[in-house]
């Protein structure tokens, strides 16, 4: 009887009621049919094309074998595989072969598994099924309970049967009665073999046919990104729970849409066509027994998974073929005998994958689908929760087999997400990191040492990407991520999550609610999961997460170990050989006198094997062809990479796992090249955010990686981390408050550095590269940074190629230098402030040093055509010898000899003035032009006031006098009264000073002279002049002492003449001019009067911070009130010489003021009164004024 009529056998007649009922309501009418939806795509196929259709004869005696039968042949259409289904745990097959659909399918199995899984409605069979979930897709595999429970004799599973025996079965004796044993009886060989002659029999012979049909194109995985590094290839025995050996291609792997659900399938059905009937199925059925309901859904399933839509039945009797029928594949649902309802099978698919997925939460979780034999309920066990206990080592035998493939899975499609985005789409960070986090949880860092190392690599460089610029990092979000990606990111320790009420990780559901539509509906609701680890968001975070990988993944480097001895060393091939041999399951143990023969054998046939297989690739892969001596595997570089893009995917022929020596060496460069640019991100971030003693740290760990790794792309960047590196110097120096935090971060280590630092002692014992040398440990001084700064200038500059950069580099080094000079300007200056007397050498020493480094400055900004630096450098050359020069004046007789012969004035001058004449005009930079036209002024008054206070250096004073003018109107020439500028102000009241100064100069210059010469009337015209000006100056200024002492100047200016006047109407024209004067003065006693003192002293301490010491001296609180009652009392003085003078004049009788002697004798006798009652106020004083300049005559 066959399998599918034996599953129906009841073993009570309530049983067979209720069976009968459900089976009832699973058939359904052709009327009541529902569309399906299904569409399948090859995604790779190992048949090149269909087997051309033969219909045969009848009365064709199908007992006898065709001449093709298992020939070379025939096997290329794939019939070899029809014979027996492989037992192995195919799913993880093909998600290594296809990672890129893992996550975007639901589910990846055998199609035979997913066939049972929708026939539990309709069969009594038990099913067995192991479950994974790898992001959002199933892998479910076939489980035998009987061959891996209950025959097998190792301790592989011994964890498993241990929950077997006492938590699914309560007794030994029903072991029997849940489990359905594989029927492997002489009719059912016997049968196959018939099915494989008659399949055999029905290959036309295609030497002369025209059917050159092949099936689908293939849909191949991408070859690896060529810039993604290659990193090493799980072993065969590390990608099963099974032997590897064990496993075969599967004809076709399809992308089965069937509804809403995607699903990879692997399957043999072989498929013919040609003809009337391009594809097609064959089935070859038994004209004496029905069509069952299995059987039909079987067919039905077969095409929908392969899409071929007919089938073509061939019956016979007793192997002699008997007729043909040809049935299309929407017809098989509604045969006589074998009704069922798609719609139910539909139901069931959804149903049965929504449990799945509802229930699978955790990843890296073991589950177990099972249905015992004539039982309605199908049980999910989660058995790595379940069996926990009795997977800690030393507690029982054996671990569970599939951990360690599905971590290696975990890697693969993580890998195939961050290097293959599908469709050049970028994959979800938050997906690659759940699957690489999940994937170091499962494995054992000692054991599995290449693969722990890649996935530490991977997720540095999932943080901080190897084609990220330090110079200018620009990181893609790692925070936008889509709802699904967040789908299976859930904590593999979390038990919270989809447990029944009892809080056990069991789960289960009614074989009849399976077949309900309404639990469709449930597949829609995701299920709860525990939120992921988020993917950090700042820059310093991804660089931090980077760096503890690097780590990570420098401490498993010790672990490698040499497996292969081809590329051992003499001491492990030692040890090795020291070791007893031991024999493998999946190996035979040669016999001694078959050893050649059985080497030939061997050899031979690997061979052909490889002939066969590389023939394959080459009809598929076009252009690339490989010939049967192209030998490198014996070349271990070539184990890291493959450039030949294959057919078969990438995982079927993998670099040799056992070459330790040159995966260490790989993957220790990519780390340490990873530690570089990380440490060099990071860098440049602190550098950012002013913390320049972490900036320093992270550079000097970028110089430290760089010395274990050679040959690299960050040997470009060391010109740009040497700058940094001399920013950073150049800035803690100009900041040197702060040194002492700076010190504290560059003291500071994080746990990676400490790790990455306990590697590095192990890979470089001498420290003696120049360019890792450069960079400081400690902050001794201010100064020693700057030298700092420059040396790593200068290095970058050697390494730059940029004529851009090298231009920057020059003018940093140029900053560098004045930096330097400013440090030994500020010293003199202090000194002068403090009144500290330095010793000669030292003043010597600053001096040169400070030319120096000026000079070199000047030279870098002259060859980078950089002006406004240049004017700056030209500017603080004029400051040092400005105050150089001023220190010799205080220090004259302890600096005589060694400032002998040095006119510094005129060196600060002429440096001033070069810096102009860069500059070229205002225009050009407003704030640097302004600053130095004052400096130059102030040194050019400055000069003038020493020289007209110090003639000695001149050899008469009329010499003196005559250069006192010079400069001054030179530093009267840089006042900017035009512009309006922030030093207008102290401009203008310098320039009323100047003309103050130069106005009293030629006073002075006419007290020599004789008043009938001409050039006594040109220095006179120039002395009034002056005083005017300087008048209306201060005058605006809102200074009324200075305008008083100006007009009793010119006053005194106008007695000097009357007292050299020989006749009477001269007098009077000059006494005229003094009443002028005077009634000017009564406005300046009158401001003197309104004005309050607090807004003097106001202006005097506005004076007082810009102007000369010379200036302000008198412009303090206490000599202001003096100098008041000076020029008062001055005043005073003139005005009683003025009426003397002018009442002699009145009694003369020969003057305009003969009428007016009686007002003049009050007038100075009102003045003499308050004289002598020795009042202080001055009121007094605006009276006479006013009285005198009221006379009109």
């Amino acid at each position: 009887m066959p399998d599918t009529d034996k599953s129906l056998l009841p073993n009570n007649r309530a049983v067979v009621d209720s069976k009968n009922n459900i089976m009832n309501s699973l058939q359904v009418s052709k009327t009541e049919s529902h569309t399906i939806k299904s569409k399948a795509v090859v995604k790779y196929s190992s048949v090149l094309r269909p087997a051309n259709f033969a219909h045969l004869q009848c009365n064709t005696d199908l007992n006898l074998p065709p001449s093709n039968w298992l020939s070379s042949a025939a096997e290329s259409y794939g019939l070899q595989h029809m014979s027996s289904h492989s037992d192995g745990f195919s799913s993880f097959q093909m998600a290594h072969m296809f990672p890129d659909c893992i996550g975007e399918v639901d589910v990846v199995s055998d199609a035979e598994n997913i066939k049972r899984l929708l026939k539990i409605p309709y069969s009594n069979r038990s099913v067995s099924m192991m479950v994974h979930r790898i992001e959002n897709t199933l892998l479910i595999d076939e489980f035998d309970v009987h061959k891996h429970l209950m025959v097998q004799t190792e301790d592989d599973w011994e964890w498993l049967r241990k929950f077997f025996y006492n938590h699914i079965l309560e007794s030994f004796d029903r072991k029997e009665k849940c489990i359905t044993h594989k029927v492997n009886t002489f009719d059912v060989i016997q049968q196959r073999n018939l099915n494989s002659k008659f399949l055999h029999y029905s290959i036309a012979d295609s030497t002369n046919s025209s059917n050159n049909n092949q099936l689908p194109n293939t849909i191949l995985p991408s070859p690896p990104s060529s810039s993604a590094p290659p990193l090493p290839e799980p072993s065969p025995e590390e990608e099963f729970p099974d032997d590897p050996k064990t496993h075969r291609m599967f004809n076709q792997n399809v992308l089965w849409n069937f509804e809403d659900l995607r699903m990879l399938l692997g399957t043999d059905l072989p498929i013919f066509g040609g003809g009337t009937y391009p594809c097609l199925s064959l089935r070859l059925r038994d004209m004496s027994k029905p069509i069952s309901v299995l059987t039909g859904i079987d067919y039905w399933l077969d095409n929908l998974m392969c899409n071929v839509p007919e089938v073509v039945m061939c019956y016979h009797l007793n192997g002699i073929v008997q007729k043909y029928e040809l049935v299309k594949t929407e017809d098989l649902p509604y045969l006589n005998d074998s009704k069922f309802s798609p719609k139910v099978i539909r139901d069931v698919a959804q149903n049965i994958l929504s449990f799945l997925k509802s229930n699978t939460t955790k990843a890296g979780h073991t589950y177990w689908l099972f249905k015992g034999k004539n039982d309605d309920i199908v049980k999910l066990y989660d058995l790595t929760s379940l069996c926990s206990e009795s997977l800690v080592e030393g507690r029982c035998e054996g671990q569970n087999p599939f951990t360690v493939p599905v971590a290696m899975l975990l890697y693969r499609v993580a890998r195939n997400l961050k290097h293959n985005p599908d469709d050049g789409r970028p994959s979800s960070p938050v997906t690659i990191q759940m699957l690489l986090n999940n994937c170091l949880k499962l494995l054992d860092k000692t054991k599995y040492p290449q693969i722990v190392t890649s996935v530490n690599y991977m997720l540095s460089d999932l943080y901080i990407p190897v084609s990220t610029n330090p110079t200018s990092p620009k990181l893609d979000d790692l925070t936008n991520v889509g709802e699904d990606s967040l789908t299976s990111c859930v904590d593999p320790n979390d038990e919270s999550y989809g447990c029944d009420d009892d809080k056990k990780p069991t789960y289960s559901v009614d074989v009849h609610d399976l077949c309900l539509s309404h639990k469709k509906k449930n597949k829609s609701k995701k299920p709860k999961f525990a939120s992921t680890e988020p993917v950090v968001k700042t820059l310093e975070e991804r660089c931090q997460k980077a760096l503890y990988h690097v780590g990570c993944g420098l401490s498993c480097l010790q672990y490698f170990k040499n497996l292969n001895p081809q590329f051992m060393d003499e001491k492990n091939m030692k040890e090795m050989e020291d070791e007893p041999k031991m024999a493998t399951s999946s190996e035979a143990i040669p016999m001694p006198y078959l050893v050649p023969e059985i080497d030939k054998k061997v050899i031979k046939d690997e061979k052909v094997l490889n002939k066969s297989n590389k023939n394959k690739n080459r009809k598929r892969n076009k252009g690339n062809i490989v010939t049967e001596n192209d030998d490198t595997t014996n070349v271990p570089s070539t184990l890291l990479c493959k450039s030949i893009a294959e057919t078969m995917p990438t995982w079927h022929n993998p670099p040799d796992a056992k070459d330790s020596v040159s995966w260490k060496k790989h993957l220790r460069v990519l780390l340490y090249e990873k530690a570089c640019l990380s440490y060099a991100v990071l860098a440049e971030h602190e550098f950012i955010c002013a913390k320049y003693g972490r900036a320093l740290k992270h550079f000097r760990s970028v110089f430290e990686c760089r010395l274990c790794i050679s040959n690299t792309n960050t040997n470009d960047l060391f010109g740009f981390l040497l700058g940094r590196c001399g920013d950073c110097c150049l800035l803690i120096a100009q900041n040197w408050d702060n040194a002492q935090q700076f010190t504290n971060e560059l003291e500071t280590d994080e746990k990676y550095d400490l790790e990455i630092r306990e590697a590095l002692k192990d890979e470089c014992d001498d420290y003696t590269q120049e360019d890792f040398n450069l960079i400081p440990i400690k902050f001794e001084s201010k100064e020693e940074m700057l030298n700092v700064a420059v040396n790593c200038y200068i290095r970058s500059l050697e390494l730059e190629k940029n004529d851009k950069h090298k231009n920057n580099l020059n003018r940093r080094i140029g900053n560098v230098y004045n930096e330097i000079t400013s440090g030994y300007i500020c010293e003199i200056a202090t000194a002068l402030k403090d009144k500290v007397e330095l010793s000669p050498s030292r003043l010597q020493w600053l001096l040169k040093q400070s030319q120096y480094y000026l000079s070199m400055g000047i030279d870098k900004f002259e060859s980078t055509d950089d002006l406004i630096n240049l004017a700056l450098l030209y500017s603080n050359m004029g400051r040092l010898y400005r105050h150089v020069s001023y220190y010799s004046s205080q220090y004259l007789v302890s600096y005589g000899e060694f400032l002998k012969d040095k006119d510094f004035i005129n060196k600060a001058i002429e440096s001033y003035t070069k810096g102009l004449a860069v500059l070229g005009s205002r225009r050009f930079n407003t704030q640097l032009w302004d600053m130095i036209s004052w400096d130059l002024s102030t040194t050019i008054y400055n000069f003038a006031i020493q020289s007209q206070n110090d003639p000695s250096e001149f050899n008469d004073r009329a010499e003196a006098e005559k250069e006192v003018i010079t400069l001054l109107l030179k530093a009267l020439k840089y006042c900017d009264l035009e512009n309006d500028s922030s030093r207008k102000l102290l401009y203008e009241f310098r320039a009323a000073y100047i003309h103050d100064r130069l106005a009293s100069l030629y006073h002075h210059r006419l007290r020599c002279l004789e008043v009938d010469i001409p050039k006594f009337k040109t220095t006179l015209h120039q002395c009034l002049s002056h005083y005017n000006r300087a008048f209306e100056m201060f005058l605006k200024l809102d200074r009324p002492l200075e305008c008083l002492e100006i007009l009793i100047k010119i006053i005194a200016l106008d007695e000097l003449q009357i007292d050299s006047a020989t006749n009477c109407q001269s007098k009077v024209k000059f006494v005229m001019s003094i009443t002028q004067t005077l009634g000017k003065c009564s406005d300046v006693l009158k401001m003197l009067m309104e004005n309050n003192f607090e807004e003097t002293k106001d202006k005097s301490s506005l004076d007082n911070e810009c102007l000369d010491k010379t200036e302000r001296s008198g412009e303090e609180d206490e000599d202001s009130i003096k100098k008041k009652k000076k020029l008062l009392a001055l005043l005073e003085e003139r005005l009683q010489f003025i009426l003397k003078c002018m009442i002699k004049l009145a009694l003369a009788k020969t003057s305009k003021l003969a009428n007016k002697t009686n007002e003049l004798k009050t007038i100075y006798g009102e003045l003499l009164r308050r004289c002598n009652d020795g009042a202080d106020d001055y009121s007094h004083l605006l009276r006479v004024v006013t009285k005198i300049a009221e006379l009109h005559f």
